[in-house]
């Protein structure tokens, strides 16, 4: 049966077996009935009915639900990295709130840092909106207690690109013990893999790069995270920056140590650039609005090899696939890549263990303390700093 069938005859059962209840869940849980935040109804619905209804039938019409999740997620080959299992899924919806207070206090004018780039012809700048401090330490107070990796990278960011980095390691630091064994509480959530995604993006950028053990760790665990959000989430900016910035650590010098050495990096990321403009509407919208043009720069490197257009044939040359086939084919390559990283973790082979962690966090805080000009650089890359 169709999961989306069987959900609606277990929730119509439970109507049928309380309708003041169902009605009082349905008012006070409007926003898991929303198909967007589907991946809410079980755990709210878990919480509501044993909780406070305690009736047996209900509970038991809800276990079998639970399963019925369950068994359909393990049925998918490489479940692990590309599928939610809606069953483990949490109720983080007090994220929602954490994201309008922010938006609220950010001022209405960005300020724009140009960034030092690659490209020749064209600048890059950040915008990037400031929140006062007051405000910024209020909404801090009242999340304390909310140990969520999204909001944790998320003021980490804040205070990083605020030129503040040693005040944002502490919640950087959290965000990490928490995210650092698979699976985790947040393995089946969608701020929880954005979370996961920002925070190893930052220790990625923050990692001095001699530390290679550590940076291929941490390379390994932003590419899972990478992809299971970009395979899962259904928030078209998450799945298109999932796709952007996997593309842009696929041409990183370090992708050489980690990806392996019978896959090249260069089409991975002619695939990704593809589906960062063409995963949903929104991004190829964005792709437009913004002149970036994913789908040009995907192009650009089929054609040339290179970011930038020259003389060469490129891999249209190069490849006896076609442009279409390398998309599609490394489109799903790079699920598998995910699955190995995320296999060689769980095992402990892969693992950033907790002494990893530590050594890592020392360096970061002796690099702040003592060599601060080199890790903002590292990190933030701006043309000035003030």
């Amino acid at each position: 049966m169709e999961e989306k069938q069987f959900i609606k005859e277990i929730l119509k059962k439970i109507q049928l077996a309380d309708p003041i209840a169902f009605s009082g869940f349905a008012s006070e849980y409007p926003i898991c009935l929303q198909e967007k935040n589907e991946n809410w109804l079980f755990p709210m619905m878990f919480e509501f009915y044993t909780n406070r209804i305690q009736n047996e039938y209900i509970t038991s019409l809800l276990e079998e639900l639970g399963l019925f999740m369950h068994n359909k997620y393990m049925e998918c080959e490489m479940h692990e990295v590309i599928m939610i299992d809606k069953s483990l899924c949490i109720n983080d919806s007090y994220v929602d709130s954490y994201v309008r207070k922010i938006q609220n206090a950010q001022n209405d004018n960005p300020q724009f840092k140009d960034i030092i780039s690659s490209y020749r012809t064209k600048g890059i700048s950040l915008a990037l909106y400031e929140i006062p401090i007051i405000a910024l330490n209020s909404i801090i107070f009242e999340f304390k207690e909310k140990e969520h990796p999204y909001i944790l990278a998320d003021i980490a960011c804040t205070y990083i690109y605020g030129q503040k980095l040693e005040d944002g390691l502490s919640y950087l630091y959290r965000s990490t013990i928490m995210l650092s064994q698979f699976p985790n509480r947040f393995w089946n959530s969608d701020y929880g893999l954005a979370g996961a995604a920002n925070t190893f993006r930052l220790l990625l950028l923050m990692c001095p790069k001699n530390h290679i053990e550590l940076c291929r760790k941490i390379y390994r665990y932003y590419f899972v995270y990478l992809t299971k959000l970009a395979c899962t989430t259904k928030d078209e900016i998450f799945q298109q920056e999932a796709y952007v910035n996997r593309a842009s650590i696929e041409l990183s010098t370090i992708a050489r140590w980690v990806i392996p050495m019978h896959i090249n990096p260069d089409l991975l990321y002619i695939s990704d650039m593809y589906y960062a403009h063409y995963c949903n509407e929104l991004a190829s919208q964005i792709s437009y609005a913004s002149g970036w043009k994913y789908n040009m720069k995907s192009l650009t490197y089929y054609q040339h090899a290179s970011i930038r257009p020259n003389s060469t044939g490129g891999y249209a040359e190069i490849e006896d696939k076609t442009y279409a086939e390398i998309v599609a084919e490394k489109h799903e390559q790079a699920k598998y890549i995910a699955f190995m990283f995320y296999s060689a973790i769980c095992t402990g082979e892969e693992t950033l263990t907790d002494n990893d962690i530590e050594i890592l966090f020392k360096l970061l805080q002796n690099e702040c303390r003592f060599n601060y000009k080199e890790i903002r650089k590292r990190v933030l890359n701006f043309k000035s700093y003030k």
